[in-house]
């Protein structure tokens, strides 16, 4: 009573479509190549594993049309080694040159934050020097006695001579 013919079929219908899935060593190899040789910069960081890559898929064809299927199929599974590594070394340069940037933005924005808070500091040191002027103007202020209003001097008459005319007749050598 043994039936292995459902089991094995629902085995093949489950296995089916995952070996569908996966595209073939070569296919892939040949869309990440392409995907790398978009970007011109990208492409210098990655040059030397697209060219094993080329060549690996060279060496490839040439196994197949030996005859050697084998040596074919491992061939384009070192080509699609090539192309992710292609691809990798593309991601890292793309990076860096992020990185570069950021870096450089950071290190303006850090000139800028210390021009800011010498900035700040000279204002505040400004404002303290204010501060300690106009406390001192003020204590100077209510330390002299504002003047009171006082009688109007009296005006000499017409033949009287001031208080300062005597003493200015007696320095010339005049009399009184």
């Amino acid at each position: 009573m043994f039936r292995p013919l459902p089991r094995l079929s629902a085995l093949i219908l489950c296995a089916a479509p995952a070996a569908l899935a996966a595209p073939p060593a070569r296919e892939s190899a040949k869309a990440l190549i392409a995907e790398v040789e978009k970007g011109p910069a990208k492409k210098d960081a990655a040059r030397d594993a697209l060219a094993e890559a080329h060549r690996a898929l060279t060496r490839a064809d040439r196994a197949r049309l030996a005859g050697d299927q084998r040596h074919g199929a491992a061939l384009e599974a070192l080509a699609l080694e090539w192309a992710e590594a292609a691809r990798d070394l593309a991601r890292r340069a793309a990076a860096e040159e992020r990185a570069f940037a950021l870096e450089k933005e950071l290190g303006e924005s850090t000139v800028a934050l210390e021009k800011a808070r010498t900035l700040i500091e000279q204002t505040n040191a400004r404002r303290n020097r204010a501060e300690v002027q106009l406390r001192e103007l003020d204590a100077a202020r209510a330390a002299t006695p504002k003047p009171t209003p006082e009688a109007p001097a009296a005006k000499p008459a017409k033949g009287e001579k001031k208080k300062g005319d005597a003493k200015s007749a007696v320095e010339k050598g005049g009399s009184e």
